[in-house]
C-alpha cells in the first residue's frame, strides 16, 4: 500500500459539531465513553495511525468540554450554528485552503469509532492513484441504514448521493449507501460548497450534496467500497452505544 503522504498535503476534517436527539444524553455524543475512552479518541487515534498529522475538528454543541478532552492534539474550528454538515465545512474551508495548493483533505463524522488507519491509508491512496476530485467510502447492505444512496448512471459511474429523507421510493431500493467518509482535493472541492442548498426535507445544508455538484462540473468523483460495513456506521443511538462497547470489548480479549 502507498504512503498516505506519496503527493502533496494532507489534512483531516472531523465533523463533531451537532447535538444527537436519538442518543437520549445531554452529554455531546462524540464524548461519550466506550470502555472508558471517550468515542472521539478512537478515531483520531486511527487518522494518527494513519500517517495524517494535521487534524482539524469541527466543533459546535459543548464545544469547551470538547477541547477540554483533547486539549492540544488537535486543531478546532467552530460552528457557531447546526446548519449541517456542508456548512460546518464552509467553516473549516479558510484554515483548509491557507495549508497551501495540492492540498487533500480526509472527512469523517467524530461518531463513528470503528474506523480504522488502514481504510484511511486506503482511502486516501486510491483517490491519489484515481486523480479524482473527490473519492467517497460506500457499503453495501441487505437493508441500508438510513445513509444517503448512491445514485450512478448506465455505466456505472457515480451522478450524486441522496439522502433517505429525500430519496424517492425507488432511490430507497438502492443498497448502495455513502457512509460520510471522504477524501477530496481541496482546491477544487471546497469552492464549490457555497453550491450546496438547504432544500431537502432537513433544512440543512448536507455535504453530501458536494458529490452531485462535482460531477455537474464535470469533475469526476471515485468511490471505495469497504468489505467490512462496520467500519461505515455511526453511534446514534443507546443501543448502538452498547453494541461498540460489546464489539471493542471483544476485541480486547
Amino acid at each position: 500500500m502507498a504512503s498516505t503522504t506519496t503527493t502533496g498535503s494532507l489534512a483531516s476534517a472531523v465533523l463533531a459539531a451537532g447535538k444527537s436527539t436519538r442518543m437520549k444524553a445531554e452529554t455531546n455524543k462524540v464524548l461519550l465513553p466506550i470502555l472508558g475512552k471517550p468515542m472521539i479518541r478512537y478515531q483520531v487515534e486511527a487518522i494518527r495511525a494513519a500517517g495524517i498529522e494535521k487534524i482539524f475538528l469541527i466543533v459546535g454543541y459543548q464545544a469547551e468540554q470538547v477541547q477540554a478532552e483533547l486539549g492540544a492534539e488537535v486543531d478546532y474550528i467552530l460552528q457557531a450554528e447546526p446548519k449541517g454538515t456542508g456548512h460546518a465545512m464552509i467553516q473549516a474551508r479558510k484554515k483548509l485552503l491557507s495549508l497551501g495548493p495540492g492540498l487533500d483533505v480526509a472527512v469523517t463524522v467524530g461518531d463513528n469509532p470503528y474506523i480504522t488507519a488502514e481504510i484511511l491509508k486506503k482511502l486516501v491512496h486510491v483517490h491519489r492513484q484515481s486523480r479524482a476530485a473527490a473519492t467517497i467510502v460506500t457499503a453495501v447492505f441487505d437493508s441500508p441504514p438510513p445513509y444517503g444512496r448512491v445514485i450512478r448512471d448506465g455505466r456505472g459511474r457515480v451522478l450524486r448521493v441522496v439522502e433517505e429523507c429525500d430519496a424517492a421510493p425507488e432511490e430507497r431500493l438502492i443498497k448502495e449507501v455513502h457512509v460520510s467518509i471522504y477524501c477530496f482535493k481541496a482546491a477544487v472541492v471546497l469552492p464549490l460548497l457555497d453550491e450546496i442548498k438547504n432544500d431537502n426535507a432537513k433544512k440543512e445544508y448536507f455535504l453530501t450534496d458536494i458529490v452531485g455538484i462535482l460531477t455537474g462540473h464535470g469533475h469526476r468523483v471515485e468511490t471505495l467500497a469497504s468489505d467490512d460495513p462496520r467500519i461505515t456506521l455511526g453511534i446514534n443511538t443507546p443501543e448502538e452505544l452498547a453494541e461498540a462497547e460489546k464489539f471493542f470489548s471483544e476485541k480486547r480479549r
